[in-house]
């Protein structure tokens, strides 16, 4: 058991004694929320290349679905499956439920479909409806150019201290503490949306210096689907797109493993609006989906924009252009000293891609390619580990995915090759062996020579090179009210690794065991355990030694009445460095989520304490935030943290948040990390109409 200092022993036991006395509650409860917290929790923590922007990305499309929910009787599979919130045999029983019954009656005959459990039903039903009449879309798409829905967000923050407090005076920045971001968005019908935004982050100039135009990032687009019988899908400006599992082409949401254990394979749409505030993760230009008949579609992309790098010139200027060359790209989105500013759009990005889809009534297969060119060669700084890397001005990769349905099997897929003959393929299985049970399994072999971009599989590391490793997962449902979820994941790199110089192994451990008692009260405890290879920094021991890390968490969520919900966590980390004693930490929170029938004002507050001992046993946590906004940070050292949320509904159309947080670490480990209180204020107005 963790050694806690002194001044946390009372908060602790103050969240174990609500974590569990609220279970003989059985009160009426309030609507569910959005199972999204969890989901990206785990997107945060197990994704090294993780973008805030594609978790923006996915709330923002459920939002839209609370205004159009999806007809299930008219819904494709891309189209649930971009939901994210149902496995991948779920959305396969479903269609053959509704291709052997036909078009639902009811919600309540989603209980008859194999694997669909009330809380599964539960989770998608907010985004969701069934009609069972003839379809009213009689309205033309381009109508929606001058009607639909209008949506204005304004966005202000200020940190105090502010984040570039650490620069010292050699590394001034252009601006002043504040954040500000507006975007517009126009929604016709579900089928048309189109909008803009402008954002600016602390220490960014505005209106003035590397700024004169205004705000430092722009984004607008124009989104259409279906535009007629021919074109399924029309992007022009800013959009996200997907190819396959991932090998070639993946900039969207994309969860990795987590305690969704058989949700394990990539789909949905492979082009999609970008309307968030991320400035890295998305292309700019056009793409389109088109249906060439009952079984044969195409989707084209083309992308022409500017990219942050680190550009290196030659010493003398007797040295031509050709010299000049940049070692990495910068996915930061922070232009506010000169350093960052001279990275600013110094790179000329050109993508290419086209993608061929035939089905039939059981699957799918597809041949992609994808061309990327930049106007500088590429060459990364010289390291051991960095051999395989991609260097050169351009690169051009294929691949070839499917997904297959038989009974209750269902088989995914995708091989691609580099043009320098890197070879990576991932291919995985889900079988539904019991109504209650459904089994997962998936095998990635990627190549170190194996080189791509915009790739993100189902793997340990990113990169989508380097790594042989097989997943296995179970979900079994076999008492009401209980589930069990786990996995076991081994995996080796062939080839060296950052902070590993030579090859190595790893595995990891996942079960949940989740109990909903009511719909009043849910809890659950989750135990993982992940082991990996690293260099030695111990006296005495030279090579390759295994570092451990371990947790146990507690959850849970207890519907009190109408207008309160209370959730209670404490989780335990321990971290081993061959078979030295563990490190250890923890983190407990108390959150109050209000809600008061018939008021226009709502919030939640939460009160989180946090001990480890050092960053390798730091604690993710999910926060609550505004509207579209993510906040998962990572806890490290000693200390507390609060934060609390406010919504006004001043009138229907009108939404005033406020959120103010506050970090107060007494201990910290890390040599950026500073003693003391640091806050952030943040506000928003959301103007429909």
């Amino acid at each position: 058991m963790p050694k806690f200092p002194h001044f946390a022993y009372k908060q602790l036991l103050m969240a174990l004694v609500v974590l569990f006395c609220f279970a003989p509650l059985s009160v009426a409860a309030q609507d569910d929320e959005p199972a999204s917290s969890e989901l990206l929790e785990n997107f945060f923590r197990d994704n090294e290349a993780a973008s805030e922007s594609d978790a923006q990305q996915f709330l923002e499309n459920l939002d839209l679905l609370l205004d159009h929910p999806l007809d299930l009787n008219k819904a494709s599979r891309e189209d649930i499956t971009a939901l994210h919130l149902l496995q991948e045999i779920q959305i396969e029983n479903f269609f053959a439920y509704r291709d052997q019954f036909g078009p639902l009656l009811n919600v309540y005959e989603l209980q008859a479909i194999p694997t669909w459990e009330l809380s599964d039903i539960r989770r998608i039903l907010p985004y969701s409806t069934i009609t069972t009449g003839l379809d009213t879309r009689n309205t033309p798409w381009w109508n929606g150019f001058y009607t639909g829905e209008n949506e204005l967000l304004l966005r202000g923050g200020f940190p105090d201290p502010p984040n570039y407090s650490t620069f010292g005076q050699s590394r001034q920045v252009e601006g002043g503490p504040f954040a500000l971001a507006i975007r517009y968005r126009h929604t016709f019908d579900g089928r048309m949306r189109f909008g803009f935004t402008a954002e600016s982050d602390p220490g960014e100039a505005m209106f003035n210096k590397s700024n004169p135009k205004g705000f430092d990032f722009y984004s607008a687009h124009l989104f259409v689907q279906p535009l007629n019988s021919r074109v399924k899908t029309l992007a022009l400006g800013d959009f996200s797109a997907r190819f396959g599992q991932g090998l070639l082409l993946q900039t969207g949401f994309s969860p990795g493993k987590s305690a969704e254990t058989v949700s394990v394979a990539r789909g949905g749409r492979k082009i999609n609006a970008y309307g968030a505030f991320g400035e890295t993760f998305f292309f700019r230009g056009a793409a389109s989906t088109f249906s060439l008949g009952k079984h044969l579609e195409i989707t084209a992309l083309f992308s022409d924009r500017r990219r942050d790098g680190n550009v290196q010139y030659p010493d003398s200027t007797d040295q031509e252009a050709a010299d000049i060359l940049f070692t990495s790209l910068q996915t930061s989105g922070y232009h506010r000293n000169s350093s960052e500013i001279a990275d600013e759009k110094s790179l000329h990005e050109r993508v290419g891609g086209i993608s061929s889809t035939y089905r039939w009534h059981s699957g799918q297969i597809s041949a992609n390619g994808l061309l990327i060119a930049y106007d500088k060669p590429w060459n990364p700084a010289p390291a051991a580990y960095r051999k395989f890397a991609f260097r050169g001005k351009k690169l051009a990769s294929a691949s070839v995915d499917y997904n297959w349905r038989w009974h209750n099997f269902f088989v995914f897929g995708e091989s691609a090759r580099s043009d320098n003959g890197g070879l990576a393929t991932v291919n995985g299985l889900l079988l539904s062996a019991h109504r209650n049970v459904t089994l997962s399994a998936v095998h990635r072999s990627l190549a170190r020579d194996y080189q791509s971009i915009y790739a993100a599989p189902f793997a340990e590391s990113s990169g989508a090179n380097n790594e042989h490793g097989l997943f296995l997962g179970a979900d079994i449902r076999w008492i009401r009210r209980w589930q069990l979820n786990f996995y076991a994941d081994a995996w080796q790199h062939p080839w060296l690794r950052f902070g590993v110089s030579a090859p190595s192994r790893g595995r990891e451990f996942l079960a949940r065991l989740q109990w909903q008692k009511s719909k009043t009260f849910s809890a659950y405890i989750l135990w993982q355990s992940e082991t990996k290879e690293h260099d030695s920094n111990l006296e005495g021991i030279t090579g390759l030694i295994e570092n451990r890390r371990d947790r146990i968490r507690l959850h849970a969520i207890s519907k009190v009445n109408r207008s309160l919900e209370l959730r209670s966590r404490v989780e335990w980390t321990t971290f081993q460095v061959a078979s030295l004693k563990p490190s250890q930490g923890y983190i407990a929170y108390q959150e109050a989520v209000v809600k008061i029938m018939g008021s226009p004002v709502s919030g939640s507050i939460r009160y989180t304490v946090f001990d480890t001992e050092d960053y390798d046993t730091r604690v993710y946590a999910f926060e609550k935030d505004l509207f579209s906004a993510v906040s998962i940070p990572a806890f490290a050292g000693g200390g507390t943290r609060y934060y609390i949320n406010l919504q006004w509904n001043i009138t229907r159309n009108l939404r005033l948040e406020g959120r103010m947080e506050q970090t107060n670490t007494r201990r910290t480990v890390t040599d950026s990390g500073t003693i003391g209180k640091e806050r952030v204020w943040k506000v928003q107005a959301r103007l429909k109409w």
